[in-house]
């Protein structure tokens, strides 16, 4: 994990200012929670920090290097979005070791990986559902 920084980051559609000069540091492994409404722009910050988006203003660290620009592939980062039902289809193992598989790694690393994960947010027991 790395550390995550924004500086005086800003997204604008058009009139629209979706993220408004946000500047947060999120330290390397600390569990951190957007929560606002919905249409503030929860959604689009984190596209930003993954590439997703480019910001029409400030910077996204990873750790102290600059990587507003570095394309997603290039970042190292995932993102899950909240709906459940992109993979309603897959258990919750294969959606966890989705973005693992895609990066082709070996299969005892996901299925360590996985087994972490969720055993981090207390879902340990339940990849087969």
């Amino acid at each position: 994990m790395v550390k995550i920084r924004t500086v005086d980051l800003t997204k604008r559609f058009g009139e629209v200012v979706a993220v408004d000069h946000v500047s947060l540091e999120i330290q390397h492994g600390e569990f951190f929670t957007l929560l606002g409404p919905s249409g503030c722009g929860k959604t689009t910050f984190l596209r930003c920090i993954a590439g997703l988006e480019l910001p029409d203003e400030g910077k996204v660290y990873f750790d102290d290097q600059d990587v507003t620009e570095v394309p997603p592939p290039k970042r190292d980062t995932g993102m899950v979005f909240q709906n459940y039902a992109l993979w309603p289809h897959m258990k919750v193992y294969d959606n966890v070791a989705y973005g693992l598989k895609v990066r082709k790694l070996p299969r005892d690393e996901i299925d360590a990986r996985v087994r972490e994960a969720l055993e981090l947010v207390k879902l340990g027991g339940l990849e087969d559902r």
